[in-house]
């Protein structure tokens, strides 16, 4: 199966404020929920209630840096197409057939233009990103258009047109 992959990329999350939200949330789960449960023993035993609520903010403090951590866009093109996937959401790549492909080209947003490469796009599924500023835009005949996040635009493009070439 490698042998078909003319180009691969794979990109973690890198959207810093996101970044720095759950890593507040680390340090305040730490702060506020490590007291409580230290105290258990205590002559002043924190209630049942707030030692559940303590031990939930507590891993939810340390699930969601770790998670963040797990989420990666990978990209492949093959001979057959290009193929996404954001992992640990989706268990399989998603093909994007090129035989409708109209138009690849790099894609930068202008001062003007919204990003469209951002989370919400990503959410909508009209971008595949990780909230990123650079891509690549895929305009097919029947109107649909794709972008990707990508740090390396050009050489998707040229594996693109290796693979439509060699499919021709």
């Amino acid at each position: 199966m490698d042998k078909d992959i003319l180009y691969r990329e794979a990109h973690l999350f890198s959207h810093s404020v996101t970044w720095l939200v759950v890593i507040c949330i680390t340090f305040c789960s730490v702060y506020f929920a490590l007291p409580p449960l230290f105290s258990i023993e205590s002559d002043m035993a924190p209630t049942q209630l707030v030692v559940v609520a303590s031990s939930v903010f507590l891993a939810v403090g340390f699930i969601f840096p770790v998670l963040l951590l797990t989420i990666k866009l990978r990209i492949q093109v093959r001979n057959d197409g290009l193929y996404v996937k954001v992992t640990p959401f989706q268990l399989l790549f998603k093909k994007i057939s090129l035989a409708g492909l109209q138009n690849c080209e790099p894609y930068v947003p202008t001062e003007r233009e919204k990003n469209k490469l951002g989370l919400k796009y990503a959410i909508s599924k009209k971008a595949y990103s990780l909230g990123g500023k650079r891509g690549l835009r895929l305009e097919f005949k029947d109107g649909r258009v794709v972008l990707l996040e990508s740090k390396r635009p050009e050489k998707i493009i040229q594996a693109i047109n290796a693979a439509s070439k060699t499919n021709q």
